[in-house]
C-alpha cells in the first residue's frame, strides 16, 4: 500500500522547511552566529525570506520584518551591516536544506510525462544554465560586469533537475566568469543525463563524463570538428567519411543529410584521450541546420528524439522567471557581496515556499469543491502578496501580543521616519556644499 504524503502545512512559512534548531546549528558551524551575538538570528532569516518583495527595497522591507519579529531597537545601517559574507554562506545552506525538505515532501508522486522514457534510463535529467542579474555601479569592484555601460552584474549558475524543477547545486559569481568554469561540481553525475548550452563547451569535461557514466547533451559548436567514425544516418559515401573530420566531409560531399537528419559516431580526443560520441544534426522550422553532440544512444533516442529533448532546456527559463519576476531577485539593490548572496538564497527558500504551496494545493484538490493549482509563476505571485500573512503567523508563534505589535508599528514608522529625515539633510547639506563650486 502507497504511503499517503503528509498534510504539509504553508502556513509555517520558513519553519515548514527548515526548524530554528537547524539554522541555529548551521549559523553555529559556519561563523555566523559568532559574528552576530546580539541577532535575532532565526528572525534575520525569516525576515529576510519573508521580504518577497518584486519591488526595489528588499533590504529595507526585511528591516521593517525583522522590527515586527523582535522589537528590536537598531538603527538601518546596524541592520544592513549583519549581511555579510557568513550570514550569506548560512543562507546558502538554508536554502539548500529547504529545497531538500520539498523534495522529501513531494516523494515520487508529482508526474513529469515529458521527461517519458529518459527516467528509466537515467537517475535524473539535469539542465545546467545561468541567468545574469544587474547591480549598482558601487559593486563592480567585485562583480564586474561585461558592459561598460553597466559595469556591476552577477550570475547565478545552477543544475537543476527536471523532475520537480528545483536546482540540486548552484553557485554566484561575477558576470564575466564563463558558465563552463562556473559548472556546479555535482554536475555530470554518473547515472545522469545532463543538458547544456554552447558556453558548456568542453571536451576534456566531455571524456571525465564519459569515463564516469554520465551522459550528456549539448548544442555542437561550430569550432568543435570530431571525427567522424561511423555514419548510422546520411547519404554520400559512408566508408569514405570514416576518419574525415566532420567539416572536412561534410564541405566535400562526402557526408549529406538524409531527409533533414544526420546521426554519426564521433570520436572525442584531447590530449592523448579519447572517447566515442554521437553527433546528430536535425533541420529546424526555417530549414537550418541545428547540430547536437550527445551519449545518448540510438536504442533510447533517436536523432529527431535528441532535438526534441534539448528542447527540455527551456523548462529552466520557468525557474529563472520566478525567481526575477516572482520573488524579485531583479529587484535587488545591494552592492556588497555578502548582503547580495543572502538576499539571492532568500529568494530560492521563498522559491522552496512556492513549491510547498504548490503542494499544499495539489493536497487540496483531492477534496470535493477543490480547484488543481496550475501555473508555477501564478504560484510565486500568490505566495508574494500573501507574505505579511506568514510573517504574522511567525509573530504569533511568538507570543507577540497586540500591546507589542501596537509597540513595534511605533517603532517601525519611528526608524523609518528618522531615516528618511536624515537622508534628507545629507542631500540638503550635498546640494548646499555644492553651491558655488563652479565658480
Amino acid at each position: 500500500m502507497k504511503k499517503s504524503t503528509p498534510r504539509v502545512k504553508v502556513a509555517e512559512g520558513l519553519r515548514a522547511l527548515v526548524s530554528a534548531e537547524d539554522i541555529l546549528e548551521a549559523a553555529r558551524r559556519l561563523g555566523a552566529l559568532q559574528r552576530q551575538r546580539k541577532v535575532d538570528l532565526v528572525a534575520l532569516v525569516e525576515s529576510t525570506v519573508a521580504a518577497v518583495t518584486p519591488m526595489p527595497g528588499t533590504q529595507t522591507t526585511a528591516f521593517a520584518n525583522y522590527l515586527a519579529l523582535t522589537g528590536q531597537k537598531l538603527s538601518p545601517s546596524a541592520f544592513f551591516e549583519r549581511f555579510n559574507h557568513a550570514f550569506g554562506q548560512l543562507m546558502r545552506e538554508v536554502a539548500s536544506r529547504a529545497v531538500q525538505a520539498v523534495r522529501e515532501a513531494v516523494g515520487e508522486d508529482k508526474p513529469f510525462n515529458e521527461l517519458g522514457a529518459l527516467l528509466g534510463e537515467f537517475t535524473d535529467v539535469q539542465v545546467a544554465d545561468s541567468t545574469c542579474q544587474l547591480l549598482q555601479r558601487l559593486a563592480a569592484d567585485w562583480a564586474p560586469s561585461t558592459s561598460e555601460a553597466r559595469p556591476a552584474a552577477f550570475k547565478w549558475h545552477a543544475l537543476v533537475s527536471l523532475k520537480d524543477e528545483l536546482p540540486v547545486a548552484d553557485g554566484v559569481t561575477p558576470q564575466r566568469t564563463q558558465d563552463t568554469r562556473a559548472l556546479p561540481d555535482e554536475a555530470l553525475s554518473p547515472g545522469t543525463l545532463t543538458l547544456m548550452d554552447l558556453g558548456y563547451t568542453d571536451t576534456g569535461r566531455f571524456l571525465d563524463a564519459i569515463e564516469a557514466g554520465a551522459h550528456f547533451l549539448v548544442r555542437l559548436k561550430a569550432q568543435h570538428d570530431p571525427k567522424v567514425l561511423r555514419v548510422h544516418v546520411g547519404k554520400g559515401e559512408r566508408v569514405r567519411a570514416r576518419g574525415m573530420r566532420l567539416t572536412d566531409a561534410l564541405l566535400q560531399g562526402v557526408l549529406k543529410e538524409e531527409g533533414g537528419v544526420i546521426d554519426v559516431d564521433v570520436q572525442l580526443e584531447k590530449h592523448g584521450r579519447t572517447a566515442q560520441a554521437r553527433v546528430v544534426a536535425v533541420e529546424g522550422p526555417e530549414g537550418e541546420r541545428r547540430w547536437y553532440l550527445t551519449t545518448v544512444g540510438r536504442d533510447v533516442l533517436t536523432a529527431q528524439q535528441v532535438a526534441e529533448a534539448y528542447r527540455l532546456r527551456w523548462r529552466v527559463e520557468l525557474l529563472f522567471k520566478a525567481l526575477k519576476s516572482g520573488v524579485g531577485l531583479s529587484a535587488l539593490r545591494a552592492t556588497r557581496p555578502g548582503a547580495v548572496l543572502s538576499l539571492v538564497y532568500a529568494k530560492v527558500i521563498a522559491l522552496a515556499l512556492s513549491c510547498l504551496l504548490e503542494l499544499s494545493m495539489q493536497q487540496k484538490a483531492g477534496e470535493p469543491g477543490q480547484a488543481q493549482a496550475t501555473g508555477r509563476l501564478a504560484l510565486v505571485l500568490a505566495l508574494t502578496r500573501c507574505a505579511p500573512l506568514l510573517l504574522s503567523h511567525a509573530m504569533m508563534s511568538r507570543g507577540v501580543t497586540l500591546e507589542q505589535l501596537e509597540e513595534r508599528i511605533l517603532l517601525i514608522a519611528e526608524v523609518t521616519a528618522r531615516s528618511r529625515q536624515q537622508r534628507r539633510e545629507r542631500e540638503r547639506r550635498k546640494r548646499e556644499a555644492s553651491l558655488g563650486s563652479g565658480g
